[in-house]
């Protein structure tokens, strides 16, 4: 594995970051003066899934944890499917930009 230097872990982080703010399972990123930090706490773990290369359905476990149990969001089937989507959008992004890095 290819360990990142300080200006490549930043922007990796800036980017899973934009991606869980696009995810917005909270539905508060179109608030104009919401922090864009509001999912900051998950960056850490989804990082350390993705450099493990977590199977989709161990990331989908992941988000549903965070989404039901830490959120205290109801389960819709439309919610497991958009988790599902971005469990996938987050291993895509990965392979394609950051393979085989860690910090």
């Amino acid at each position: 594995m290819k360990r990142l230097d300080k200006s490549d872990s930043r922007e990796r982080w800036r980017q899973v970051r934009d991606l869980w703010n696009e995810f917005d399972p909270i539905g508060v990123m179109g608030m104009e003066d919401w922090p864009r930090d509001e999912y900051e706490s998950y960056l850490g773990q989804t990082l350390r899934l993705l450099e493990q290369d977590a199977p989709p359905e161990e990331i989908q476990k992941y988000l549903a944890f965070v989404t039901l149990e830490h959120m205290g969001l109801n389960e819709t089937p439309q919610f497991e499917m958009s988790r599902r989507s971005f469990a996938k959008r987050l291993r895509d992004w990965y392979a394609e930009k950051w393979p085989g890095t860690h910090v």
